[in-house]
């Protein structure tokens, strides 16, 4: 089957554009739309509630996020009105194994893909039994819901190499996709000094922003911002009311991250745990400098090397900006050059990739067992059919 004739469904736990899962996706899909025959995101939104998101309960940990149910009459009366070739889901979530146990009963193929390093997440927020006892459980249910789908992708080399440690022998890698907006609008030429630096994403422990707000606090000759949000607003928020050269922007949407990216001449992510770095990439493709830190996953693709200024191990963030500083200003400008074409390529790439699983998981549905409805399932139906379209 051509990509041009693919329906496809995303069902995706994460927030639209809150997280990197959820903006990857959202991403993806508004690029998939002029590829395939129909492509549709079925994921909880905040401002504009999706018709699927039902009850939600504060996230553990982060009072900024909620935990959203799946209404499963409206989830299943789309699937069944949709009927895709392929259902994506990132796994594990509420929502995923909703989508995943209709599609089964209904077989139609899943994707499956592999994002978020849980091992390193569990180890940074919790500890002693606890920490055992989630890494198990995580462990167990992401082996049960790649071992059941039609077909597994993910996004860097580590994450390859996780999976085959789950038995998964057969992973596919796909690359990042960037909003249109990161494309599509006119780049602001960059200044040729680093005079104002951002940071963009979570904020929270494993984005390490301790070391952006000392970095903030050391250099009172540069203007910082960041935006996001998460648990530690209330620090970053503290900082801001003590330092004249820090703002605070808050969550912003696609278009106005593109707006602050372009009014800064750096973005820092100095994460401890990031399995790609989405922004790192949106920052280049706007012909941006970009530090990292070697533990973001961005590293990993060869192609994005030469548009990455990459921090050494243990390495502060005030000497590696003091690194980059003392670079002449024409390597400086080849960086940011390199940078822009090789997140530009990587974005067709990706496509590309995506493109060639959702062709393989969809072959997939001739080799499914037939389905065998349960009771549950069969009055699922009947009361989709029933409801309002």
């Amino acid at each position: 089957m051509k990509t041009s004739e693919l329906r496809i469904l995303f069902v995706v736990d994460a927030i639209q554009g809150r997280n990197g899962v959820g903006t990857y996706f959202q991403d993806l899909v508004a690029h998939l739309e002029t590829r395939v025959a129909q492509v549709e995101l079925v994921s909880p939104r905040l401002d504009e509630p999706h018709p699927c998101q039902g009850l939600s309960l504060p996230m553990p940990g982060d009072p900024t996020q909620r935990l959203f149910l799946p209404r499963m009459r409206w989830l299943t009366q789309r699937i069944m009105t949709m009927k895709p070739h392929v259902i994506v889901i990132p796994g594990p979530g509420v929502f995923s194994f909703a989508a995943s146990w209709i599609a089964a009963r209904l077989g139609i193929p899943v994707c499956v893909t592999h994002q978020t390093d849980y091992h390193s997440l569990v180890n940074l927020y919790w500890r002693g039994w606890f920490a055992g006892v989630a890494r198990r459980a995580l462990g167990w249910l992401n082996r049960w819901m790649f071992r059941r789908a039609a077909s597994v992708a993910t996004i860097s080399e580590p994450m390859m190499s996780q999976l085959r440690e789950l038995g998964i022998f057969s992973p596919h890698l796909v690359g990042t996709p960037l909003a249109p907006q990161f494309i599509q609008t006119p780049i602001t030429e960059p200044a040729g000094q680093v005079r104002h630096v951002l940071f963009v994403g979570r904020l929270a422990a494993e984005k390490n922003l301790d070391q952006f707000l000392a970095l903030s606090k050391a250099r009172p000759d540069l203007q910082f911002s960041i935006v996001g949000d998460g648990p530690l607003r209330a620090m970053v928020e503290r900082h801001v009311r003590q330092q004249s050269n820090l703002s605070f922007h808050g969550w912003c949407s696609r278009e106005t991250v593109v707006q602050q990216v372009d009014k800064h001449d750096l973005l820092i992510l100095p994460s401890s745990v990031e399995a790609f770095g989405t922004v790192a990439l949106e920052a280049m493709a706007r012909r941006r400098l970009v530090m990292v830190t070697p533990a973001c996953g961005i590293n990993d693709w060869p192609e994005l090397a030469g548009g990455l200024f990459v921090m050494h191990a243990h390495e502060s963030p005030l000497l590696a900006l003091r690194r980059l500083e003392q670079m002449p200003r024409e390597a400086r400008r080849q960086m940011m050059l390199e940078g822009e074409r090789a997140a530009r390529e990587i974005n067709e790439q990706s496509l590309g990739q995506w493109s060639q699983v959702l062709r393989i998981a969809a072959r997939q549905a001739a080799h499914l067992p037939r389905p065998l409805p349960s009771p549950t399932f069969a009055l699922l139906r009947r009361l989709a059919a029933t409801a309002e379209i």
